[in-house]
């Protein structure tokens, strides 16, 4: 019996042991599990870090309508230049008459102090296009050629134009236009870029068919630039009435000279802008 006394001693304190490692491996096991399952969870933290700001973009991709486009006013800008020059020096009362009729005093405005008027800055136009955008949805391609003159006057690129009063054609013969009130007054506000001759915006754009959904048809060309020397030319036109067309037409054809320095596409009414990189051509 005292020969098996350290036997069982050891025994005792063999079982204890490999109880001891078992519960401390059990506790490690569990401390491994711990620690792989909170590594896999940064791991997959991560990618979503990761892949949050792509969800992102996409999403203001989708929604990146802004406030809707106002340029300036051509006829407003016109007023400011003729207004200018009318009051640099002592007006006669038929100066002063013209100015309330908005009826040009001269040919060009030289002299125009630009900041006297407001208009040492950049400036910006918004053009309406009805036509001429083609987009072909397999590529991605959006192809812009849009001719910006009037169709009845190639010279320039149009701005603004105003008709008031009615037009003769098929109603009446030549000699009783004036009498029946068969009156027109055109009022027509052009820009000059230079090159009288360029007026057709060109380019291409990729564009993703989400993008193109979005804008819905509703295009405009944006012309940004600064008003250069002479700065305004204005002329008056008149037509008696004719067999062709049997209306007593007066026409006002003012033009804006500006130093084209940048031409986008945009959705004027969404506020998106389409693309930065158009230019002009003939």
């Amino acid at each position: 019996m005292a020969s098996r006394q350290p036997v069982l001693e050891y025994e005792g304190y063999s079982v204890f042991h490999l109880k001891s490692k078992r519960v401390s491996l059990n506790a490690t096991c569990t401390l491994l599990c711990v620690f792989m399952l909170a590594e896999v969870g940064t791991q997959a933290n991560a990618a979503t870090v990761t892949r949050a700001p792509e969800i992102e973009t996409s999403g203001l991709q989708a929604s990146s309508s802004g406030p809707p486009f106002v340029g300036d006013d051509p006829l407003a800008i016109r007023d400011r230049i003729v207004n200018q020059h009318l009051s640099g020096g002592s007006s006669s009362l038929g100066d002063r008459v013209l100015r309330l009729i908005r009826i040009p005093t001269g040919s060009q405005r030289h002299n125009t102090d630009l900041t006297v008027a407001h208009l040492d800055r950049d400036l910006a136009f918004v053009v309406p296009v009805p036509y001429g955008i083609r987009y072909q949805a397999e590529k991605h391609l959006l192809t812009v050629n849009v001719n910006l003159s009037d169709a009845d006057n190639h010279a320039g690129i149009l701005l603004k134009k105003t008709v008031s009063g009615p037009s003769g054609r098929r109603l009446v013969v030549a000699p009783e236009a004036r009498l029946k009130g068969f009156i027109q007054h055109i009022d027509m506000i052009e820009l000059e870029s230079g090159d009288s001759k360029k007026t057709t915006v060109h380019g291409r754009v990729t564009l993703s068919r989400a993008a193109y959904a979005e804008a819905n048809g509703d295009y405009a060309i944006v012309l940004m630039g600064r008003l250069v020397p002479p700065y305004l030319n204005d002329r008056i036109d008149h037509s008696d009435p004719t067999d062709d067309e049997p209306t007593d037409i007066t026409t006002r054809t003012s033009r804006l000279y500006v130093d084209i320095h940048a031409i986008w596409l945009v959705s004027p009414q969404r506020g998106i802008v389409l693309s930065k990189a158009l230019h002009l051509s003939r």
